[in-house]
């Protein structure tokens, strides 16, 4: 089977939750089939078109696309819905990349990450099934981001953000959901058939992140420089609910000197950003950082979908405090799998000293977190899910163009 990816951000190497979710899924289905990705680039001007083609593996291979017209077209849009690639189907259709349009000839199956470019790549497909890859119901995330952010988006930026996921998720072959909820809150705000609209959950490394034992640690921690006190893992990228989980870590680290407070992602940059906390920007490679995290801290309330930060703490068997918000989507009970907080700081701090002053329940909380996400969110086995409906998609024969 040759399947098709397009991506309004570069996937390679993946620094975000949506990204991430696209890189493992199709790094896992490369193993078995021919896998391309479209992405465009995001954020620097080119002044001519230009390609850049990457093999993330034999079978896996990335063309990072960008073009000036495409640039100006995705800004506007950027500017006003909190950085969201919201116009790159206009970027598209500005730009008219060929190579977009060879590789939909080429593929059998084309999965569209987000509504945005779903019309483009329909007008211009000759025969692959299309599949809109939902990462949240978008009508609902902008208004959680907005909050987040303590801003307003524009209506006429709501009504199209609306108008552009409903008109996707009409014409898709098949539609694909994160979790149960957004799944239902798809049926019934779109009136779509069941039948087309399924769940493939996001997931986590299970088999790279192990847990780490008390020694490597302690060694990981000397390597990144750290005090020897309890770490507490916040990874996060730099959109609006993940700043406010930041706002969070700030507000918790001021009231005690028991914890260090280790960030790690693009919410903020490379250095110490006072009162115990410690950033370390963005990483190709989050394993060092888990093996010297004591536990983990999800303070986000605000977005959609389901936090794939949470699932990677629970594979790496890191006990974890979060609000009640981060779980939504997730099998995980407080208490058994995480410890759930108020929304308060000294509602997360409670928490944070329960596991520090119990270790024994923390490590049996991390155990129970890992399992859980090995029975459900390891991402070859979900794979495998996605993998099933594609194939069913496919054997009903190509669509029509």
């Amino acid at each position: 089977m040759n399947v098709l990816d397009v991506s309004p951000r570069v996937v390679y190497p993946p620094w975000r939750g949506s990204v991430i979710r696209i890189y493992s899924l199709l790094r896992e289905l490369s193993r078995r089939h021919e896998v391309r990705q479209f992405s465009q680039v995001l954020g620097d001007f080119s002044f001519r078109e230009l390609v850049e083609e990457r093999a993330l593996a034999s079978t896996y291979r990335e063309f990072r696309y960008a073009h000036p017209l495409a640039w100006l077209a995705l800004e506007p849009g950027r500017r006003a819905c909190l950085g969201a690639p919201v116009l790159s189907g206009l970027a598209l259709r500005l730009a008219r990349p060929a190579l977009l349009g060879q590789l939909l000839a080429w593929a059998d199956v084309a999965l569209v990450e987000f509504p945005w470019q779903f019309e483009h790549c329909r007008r211009h497909n000759q025969g692959a099934r299309l599949v809109l890859s939902c990462h949240n119901v978008e009508a609902l995330k902008f208004g959680s981001w907005a909050q987040a952010a303590r801003r307003s988006i524009g209506s006429r930026w709501l009504r199209y953000i609306q108008m552009m996921e409903a008109r996707a998720a009409a014409r898709a072959d098949l539609v694909v959901t994160v979790s149960a909820a957004d799944r239902e809150e798809m049926l019934g705000r779109y009136r779509l058939d069941p039948a087309r609209v399924v769940l493939v959950p996001n997931g986590a490394e299970i088999r790279e992140h192990l847990p780490a034992t008390a020694q490597a640690r302690e060694a990981a921690k000397r390597r990144l420089g750290l005090p020897d006190v309890p770490t507490v893992l916040y990874a996060a990228s730099d959109i609006p609910p993940n700043r406010r989980g930041l706002d969070w870590i700030h507000e918790v680290a001021g009231c005690t000197d028991r914890f260090t407070f280790l960030v790690v992602g693009s919410v903020a940059d490379e250095g110490s950003l006072g009162g115990h906390v410690v950033a370390a920007g963005s990483v190709d490679d989050i394993d060092p950082y888990l093996e010297a995290a004591d536990m983990a801290i999800c303070p986000i309330e605000h977005g959609g979908g389901t936090k794939i930060k949470l699932l990677e703490a629970f594979g790496a068997g890191l006990p974890t405090v979060a609000f009640a918000d981060a779980l939504n989507g997730l099998g995980a009970r407080d208490g058994a799998h995480v410890l759930v907080a108020e929304k308060s700081a000294d509602g997360l701090l409670s928490a944070l000293n329960r596991l520090a002053d119990q270790p024994e329940m923390a490590q049996v909380i991390g155990r129970s977190a890992r399992r859980l996400a090995a029975e459900r969110y390891d991402w070859s086995v979900i794979a495998r899910t996605l993998e099933g409906h594609l194939m069913r998609l496919t054997e009903d024969g190509p669509t029509t163009p």
